[in-house]
């Protein structure tokens, strides 16, 4: 296995999930009213998403990102502007009112809990564009030319992913209500700042070669 593809594997996961929106709100409130596992199956729920949409960038588009990126040399850049535009939304962003989380909160069971997540993830148009801009801003299709190497990348993005639900989870189960809104705020500007620096170095290195 490839240590160093699976750690930045497990940074996108890590990345992708971990901005503050009405699944992790929906996370949140599942953990402060019913414990540590609905939260815990929410979450993965939205992981199992994430890492529907690597396995698609890593077996079904991998040759043709290649291709593409091979013969396109404004991809890059338009990659690293759409991260700046997702990361700036995200900064920008205000955490989701309970009025929209009324909307999702219908079944309470794990497997209710673990669908619905992977649901709204799954068709949340920020999800898959920062897939196509992760994926094709880094050229992880240049990484991912055998087998065993996307295995290691889709194991690697779950992996990330996971760990973000499992600590979000983990936070608001411990100590239930005493999160604020402000705190929600501060981890959006937090992520918000990081995938819009990762979209600045994107472009910066199509610009000006770091390699």
């Amino acid at each position: 296995m490839d240590f160093v593809l699976f750690l930045k594997a497990i940074a996108i996961g890590f990345a992708i999930a971990a901005p503050v929106g009405p699944v992790a709100m929906l996370c949140i409130q599942r953990s402060l009213k019913s414990g540590w596992w609905p939260g815990f199956f929410t979450g993965m729920g939205a992981a199992a998403a994430d890492t529907f949409y690597a396995a698609i960038a890593v077996c079904g588009l991998a040759a043709a990102m290649t291709a593409l990126l091979d013969k396109s040399t404004w991809i890059q850049p338009v990659c690293g502007i759409i991260l700046i535009v997702i990361g700036t939304y995200i900064f920008c962003e205000k955490p989701a009112q309970k009025s929209s989380e009324k909307q999702v909160m219908k079944v309470h069971h794990l497997a209710g809990s673990w669908f619905s997540a992977f649901i709204i993830t799954l068709f949340n148009p920020a999800t898959v564009l920062a897939f196509m801009a992760i994926f094709g801003g880094i050229k992880m299709a240049d990484a991912t030319v055998d087998p065993m190497s996307g295995f290691t990348t889709i194991i690697g993005v779950f992996v990330g992913a996971a760990v973000w639900w499992t600590g979000l989870t983990t936070v608001a189960a411990v100590f239930r209500r005493q999160i604020q809104p402000g705190t929600l705020q501060a981890i959006n500007r937090l992520m918000g700042f990081v995938i819009s620096g990762f979209g600045v170095f994107i472009t910066v290195d199509w610009v000006i070669p770091l390699r």
